[in-house]
Parts: C-alpha cells; sequence; structure tokens
C-alpha cells in the first residue's frame, strides 16, 4: 500500500508574522518554534542562554544638590508620542510600535536627511521590534521635508516619522529658477 503524502501550503504575509510577533510579545510564552513547509521561525524572548537580562545598577544619590538643567533630549528618547495636528506634505508614518533608526547601522550615515529626494519604495528608516529590522519605505516619489522623531526613539503604530512633499512641488521651485539665471 502506497503512502499518501499531504502537502499543506501557507502564504504569511509581513502582516501575519507581525502579529506572530505580537501575540508572543503579550504572552508570558518565552520561546516559540514554528515550521510551516520552509518557512521555520524560532523564537526566543530575552537571552538565549537563559539567564536573566543583564540591568545596570541604580546610578549613586549625589550628597550634595546640583543644580544642572535635565538635557532636552531625554523625553524626546523615551516618548514617541506623535503630535497633536495631522501633519502637512505627504506622511510617512510606522506600520508597527518599536525603536525608530534613521541609519543602518550604529555611526552609520541615514538612510535620508532633510531636503533628500526619494522615489517610491526607497528605504528611508528602520523600525526595530524584537531584534528584527524592519525597513521603512517612501510611500511615493517626493522631497523629505521633516524628520519628526529622534533616532533611538520609541514609535508607536501609525505614528508620523517624517514627512514629504511630492515631487511637483521641488521640481516648480528648481526649474523657474534655474532658467532665470541660465
Amino acid at each position: 500500500m502506497q503512502e499518501e503524502e499531504t502537502k499543506l501550503t501557507y502564504d504569511l504575509t509581513y502582516k501575519d508574522v507581525i502579529d506572530i510577533l505580537k501575540i508572543i510579545d503579550d504572552s508570558t510564552c518565552r520561546e516559540l518554534h514554528l515550521e510551516l513547509g520552509d518557512l521555520k521561525l524560532d523564537l526566543v524572548k530575552g537571552p538565549p542562554d537563559g539567564s536573566a537580562p543583564v540591568t545596570d545598577p541604580p546610578a549613586p544619590v549625589p550628597t550634595a544638590a546640583v543644580e544642572t538643567p535635565a538635557p532636552e533630549t531625554v523625553p524626546e528618547k523615551t516618548a514617541g508620542t506623535p503630535p497633536a495636528a495631522e501633519p502637512s506634505g505627504i506622511p510617512v508614518r510606522t506600520p508597527l510600535s518599536g525603536t525608530f533608526y534613521r541609519a543602518p547601522a550604529p555611526g552609520a550615515k541615514p538612510f535620508v536627511e532633510v531636503g533628500s529626494r526619494v522615489k517610491e519604495g526607497e528605504q528611508v528608516a528602520i523600525v526595530e521590534v524584537m531584534k528584527l529590522m524592519n525597513s521603512i519605505k517612501a510611500p511615493e516619489n517626493g522631497t523629505i521635508r521633516e524628520i519628526r522623531v529622534e533616532n533611538e526613539t520609541r514609535v508607536e503604530m501609525g505614528q508620523v516619522l517624517m514627512t514629504m512633499d511630492p515631487p511637483s512641488e521641488r521640481k516648480k521651485a528648481g526649474k523657474s529658477a534655474g532658467r532665470k539665471k541660465g
């Protein structure tokens, strides 16, 4: 008698993987091993050796009061709250919550700066979720007008990371200025 092999196929979308990551992140589960056909996914929360996470000891309390203003960047690093006003221009939003990075690696040149011209689908940033780096891409052609989030800041799903001007606004200004001089 011949054995019949049943083969199941699954089409996981990017959103499906993010949903799985969120479920694991919100659960008490420390590990997940998932195999679906050729897809193999191993997730481990915390250090791989099973030891307790390393934390820095608390800072010593100074004996004398020192009046130094707190750095203004501290609130930006800890809070990624979206501004109340809706941005003008084309918003570049994060599809998930995580840590925002402007460059591919520490010390590397940022993907974009204010004034950078980008094409639809071009990578403009990274949002890290559970050690998984997710590319943030330009929603359409344009020029970066404003970067609204500081590097290494926690961001929330749907938050505007940067705004863009459509290419037509940039081209009109450039063409009229260029023809008058030449």
